[in-house]
């Protein structure tokens, strides 16, 4: 009997590979939006620092132009914060979005193995059965030639 093959074998290959491009893909959104909470947490001790700054500048003394960048810098951030807000929101819905499709790829894959595994048991027992009948016609062989030598 020739060996296993499973007919389905390049579908398989392909939504395997579809799995895994999903799965990278999700990896870098999730990365993505790890750099965005970063730049958040950055920015909002910038704006502590710059208030602390000013507070120090005041005891000490500063000019007026200077003082009046402290506001300035402080509303940059804070724009910059709701623009990183909003990237982030968006950055979480590509994330579910994308853990969806992933769920889906891995349903299919799932039931891709399941059909591979049960054709690899139909096989088997198909294999198996011809073996036994292989062995069992060279039992009967065996036996009939026995059976002539002790007869002469």
């Amino acid at each position: 009997m020739k060996k296993y093959q499973f007919r389905l074998e390049p579908v398989l290959k392909l939504r395997k590979l579809k799995e895994e491009n999903c799965r990278m893909e999700l990896g870098q959104l999730i990365i993505h939006l790890s750099k965005i909470e970063n730049q958040l947490t950055h920015d909002r001790t910038e704006i502590d620092n710059y208030f602390n700054i000013q507070e120090i500048a005041l005891k000490t003394g500063v000019r007026g132009g200077q003082l009046q960048a402290f506001p300035m810098l402080v509303e940059a951030k804070e724009k910059n914060i709701q623009l990183l807000l909003r990237d982030k929101k968006h950055q979480e819905t590509l994330i579910e979005e994308k853990k969806k499709e992933l769920a889906q790829l891995r349903g299919d894959l799932k039931v891709m193995d399941t059909m591979k595994e049960n054709d690899f048991t139909d096989w088997r027992k198909a294999y198996n059965k011809e073996v036994d009948k292989n062995i069992e016609e060279q039992t009967q062989i065996w036996m009939s030639h026995k059976d002539k030598k002790v007869a002469l």
